[in-house]
Parts: structure tokens; C-alpha cells; sequence
């Protein structure tokens, strides 16, 4: 899919300039492709700049709040999960750009481990 076919999206800023980041409101999606690949992607709100879709998850430590992703860059999850506009606008173009065919909201695994060490 070309850039003219993802209205207003733009690809995030390098790894090497940005390895870590931030996210507020966010989500994670499982993504099921045309071609039978899952994976896992945060979907949320960089504060400042705008919504994302990160790379494949890689690894997540609760303890810590942090996700690194395929790319290498690790997200903090910031306060509690939600759903951002421009995080939901960037997750409709890139699924539909990297066909993905069904997508299911796995938060709930995410929130509770994190729970877990709180309770």
C-alpha cells in the first residue's frame, strides 16, 4: 500500500532517535493477517506527537510497565488503558494497509499482570 493510500499517517520517527517512548491510552491489539501470521501491536497515543501502531510485541515486563517491540524501541504504558481517536484512526488504515483480517482486544491479559503485582 502506498503512503498516498494512508490519509494523514505518517511512519514513526527512527529507533535511533526515538528508543523510547511513552504511550498513554493505550491498547493492545492481537492481529490476524491474510496470511495466517498473529501478532501482537500497541495501539495508543504518543504524548505530544500523535497516535500509534507499534511493531510486533516482543516482550513485556509488568513490573516495570514496559514493551519492547520488533523494532527494538521499548513503550512505557502510561496510567491506564483507553482508546485513543488518533490511535484508533492509525490502527483502521494499518491494519487495512498490512491486511489484517481480524483483530482482538487482548488488554485485558496485559492490565491484569500488571494488577497482579499491585494487589
Amino acid at each position: 500500500m502506498s503512503d498516498a493510500e494512508w490519509p494523514f499517517i505518517r511512519r514513526a520517527e527512527s529507533v535511533k532517535f526515538y528508543p523510547t517512548e511513552n504511550i498513554v491510552t493505550w491498547s493492545v491489539r492481537e492481529a490476524i493477517f491474510f496470511d495466517g501470521d498473529i501478532s501482537r501491536h500497541l495501539v495508543g497515543f504518543i504524548p505530544g506527537r500523535s497516535g500509534r501502531v507499534t511493531s510486533a510485541i516482543q516482550k513485556f515486563c509488568p513490573i516495570t510497565r514496559k514493551i519492547t517491540t520488533q523494532s527494538g524501541r521499548v513503550y512505557t504504558l502510561v496510567g491506564m488503558p483507553g482508546s485513543s481517536r488518533d490511535g484508533q484512526y492509525v490502527w483502521k488504515y494499518w491494519s487495512a494497509g498490512n491486511f489484517v483480517i481480524h483483530d482482538i482486544d487482548v488488554t485485558d491479559e496485559y492490565t491484569r499482570q500488571i494488577k497482579n503485582l499491585v494487589m
